[in-house]
């Protein structure tokens, strides 16, 4: 590096330098923007409404304390309240003492809104359940073979005490799955209601869904219920056949101590036709497709 391009290079920094110095030494006017922060609010109280979310500014000053506003990681103008309950005005020039961030050698020209006005209520809480706002779909030949689990079903929400009242439930936001063809474990974000505030952004929505299949169980014993002590309840076949449709991995463990099938001696007692249907129990996420035979003889003997 010669000489000659050291001092050139060392010239060029020097006077960009001094431009800059120069251009933030004069004044300039800007307008800013800053949203509103309320500040000594009473503890289990809260802000129920308030005329203006933000504020406008028109500040004069030089470019170095205007830079210094602007770069401020302070992104909000606070408000200090009178911690009653109830319906208030604050002047926003008053609250710019407040407002330590703001540099004093700069001169505010315009606020707007020049008054704010707000009001404070009590706050309360209940616990509400939660709904998730849902739309699945299951890929061909599967099915959900569980309940859909919300993980809170409920949250504890926290908000003024005139509206709390009002709040039935919270929702989710709305979640779309489709073409589901595995178990589902999901964490989704409930719905934000406004004023309130919650225990918990979010939940969990958890199902199962496999593979749909047929089984058949074989000699699943029917069982003669509300015998009297003096009679008995003979059946023709004592077995029967029948077919499940439901998860293939919830099939494949389930044996026919899973299923019931049951008769009632009276629905005997008064048939005219000498065949009575059994009633059959099965899991839940399951359906009956097959009975075989549909309909058993029987015999009524005196003991």
């Amino acid at each position: 590096m010669t000489p000659k391009f050291l001092k050139i290079f060392s010239s060029t920094i020097f006077s960009i330098i001094l431009w800059v110095f120069v251009s933030f030494s004069y004044e300039y006017t800007t307008t800013l923007k800053f949203p509103i922060k309320f500040t000594d609010i009473k503890e289990s109280y809260t802000i129920l409404s308030q005329s203006a979310n933000e504020i406008n500014m028109t500040i004069n000053g030089q470019g170095w304390a205007l830079a210094q506003i602007s770069s401020t990681t302070i992104k909000y103008f606070q408000i200090p309240t009178d911690k009653k309950v109830g319906y208030q005005s604050a002047d926003v020039r008053e609250a710019l003492s407040t407002n330590s961030w703001i540099n004093p050698s700069v001169q505010i020209s315009i606020i707007s809104p020049s008054v704010i006005d707000y009001s404070i209520e009590r706050l309360k809480s209940k616990v509400v359940p939660i709904l998730p706002d849902s739309q699945i779909s299951i890929k061909n030949g599967y099915g959900v073979v569980s309940n859909i689990i919300l993980n809170p079903d409920s949250i504890k929400i926290f908000g003024p005490q005139t509206l709390i009242k009002s709040i039935k439930y919270v929702f989710t936001d709305k979640i779309q799955l489709k073409n589901i063809d595995e178990d589902i474990s999901l964490e989704i974000v409930l719905m934000p209601i406004k004023h309130f505030k919650f225990e918990k952004e979010t939940t969990n929505i958890e199902f199962s869904v496999q593979k749909i299949v047929d089984k058949t169980f074989k000699s699943v014993p029917v069982i003669a219920e509300n015998v009297p002590n003096l009679r008995t309840l003979e059946l023709f076949p004592p077995n029967i056949d029948l077919t499940l449709r439901g998860g293939l991995e919830n099939l494949g463990i389930m044996g026919i101590d899973s299923i019931k099938a049951t008769v009632d001696f009276n629905n005997a007692f008064i048939d005219t036709l000498g065949r009575i249907s059994p009633k059959i129990s099965i899991p839940n996420f399951t359906t009956l497709t097959n009975v075989n035979p549909k309909t058993l003889k029987y015999i009524i003997k005196q003991n």
